[in-house]
């Protein structure tokens, strides 16, 4: 995949977590906030059905296996818009339109 590529050139990204990400880490008892920036350390196609993961690492050094949809990027970054662009889509495939 070519968003793949582009994004291990840039490796780390800096990333945020979803409202989503957010809800299930602080279910997993992990006190975390929304501002904490993440660092994107690895990117993996998981085919059609999970579509783009990546390894993350955490403030306090735990790596956690997360969707590209669940992370914001920065908007300044030079791949937000295509990371955008991919998450709409992926959205969208996931609920069949």
């Amino acid at each position: 995949m070519k968003l793949i590529k582009e994004m291990e050139r840039y490796l780390p990204i800096p990333a945020y977590p979803s409202k989503e990400l957010l809800q299930l880490l602080r279910k997993q008892g992990k006190d975390i906030s929304r501002d904490i920036e993440l660092n994107i350390t690895r990117v993996l196609d998981s085919g059609d059905a999970g579509g783009i993961v990546c390894t993350v690492l955490e403030e306090n050094k735990e790596v956690l296996i997360v969707s590209l949809t669940h992370l914001h990027i920065k908007v300044a970054h030079p791949l937000n818009e295509k990371i955008v662009a991919y998450q709409k889509q992926r959205a969208k495939n996931i609920s069949g339109r």
